[in-house]
């Protein structure tokens, strides 16, 4: 065992602050379970979000040292220290609500408007394992908001609809049972598809490796091709990506 410093950043609605705890930890202590000590027996004040402690529920993201987002369940302390300290931090892009609770509603209001959920087609077509791995991993988003927190683009333009929504409309849009088809397209573009950098933070972030700035690229391609999509010249050479990735 060893004592690592846990550096949390406060709020409560008034003021932010940053409190220190001193707690013991092993190789294989994650970062939830470093909280919990904290909350059961040091400062019960303290507040954040934790359910399933698998990497399944999505609802333990966090920002750590000032440049990671990750899920807290799934990282250990040992791995995120820092001359013994660890910031945690509240994810970014989101109104906090209490310490490291931050509200969810925004980017959650932001799928009803891509419809990023199943509409399904009157007569279902078989599916085959080469359909299923066409959105394999984009099935396996959680909803965590990491890529949304990591995203830059909201920064000039608010009205962007995130990675996280353009995930799920990359993998509905793939379904060859989807009745939207096209239609998704279109939904992606009035979410300001075009706004993306492309500089890949969501991808390199995404705790479940799945390729989001890919999916965004194809869908853009896809609508340039289909006239859905206008070029925006005034877009091009700010990205670092080609419609295949690097």
């Amino acid at each position: 065992m060893e004592k690592a410093t846990i550096k949390v950043k406060r709020f409560d609605g008034k003021r932010e602050w940053v409190d220190s705890y001193k707690v013991d930890i092993d190789d294989r202590t994650t970062l939830i379970e470093a909280l919990m000590d904290i909350q059961n027996y040091q400062d019960p004040s303290l507040s954040f979000r934790v359910q399933c402690r698998s990497a399944i529920c999505g609802t333990c993201g966090v920002k750590v040292n000032g440049e990671k987002h990750i899920l807290a369940c799934k990282t250990k302390v040992v791995d995120l220290l820092k001359d013994g300290e660890v910031l945690v931090e509240p994810l970014s892009n989101m109104e906090v609500i209490k310490d490291l609770v931050v509200d969810h509603s925004q980017f959650l209001e932001k799928i009803k408007q891509v419809k990023g959920w199943f509409e399904p087609v009157d007569q279902f077509q078989p599916v085959y394992p080469e359909d299923v791995e066409k959105i394999d991993k984009e099935t396996d988003c959680i909803l965590c908001g990491a890529c949304y927190s990591i995203c830059p683009v909201f920064e000039t333009d608010p009205q962007f609809g995130g990675p996280i929504n353009f995930v799920k409309t990359y993998r509905f849009w793939k379904d060859k049972n989807d009745r939207l088809k096209d239609e998704r397209i279109h939904l992606a573009k009035a979410n300001h598809i075009t706004s993306c950098v492309h500089c890949k933070y969501c991808t390199f972030t995404c705790p479940k490796q799945i390729p989001v700035e890919q999916d965004i690229m194809q869908i853009e391609f896809y609508g340039k091709q289909k006239g859905i999509i206008e070029e925006d010249n005034l877009n091009q050479g700010f990205g670092f990506s080609t419609p295949f990735g690097f």
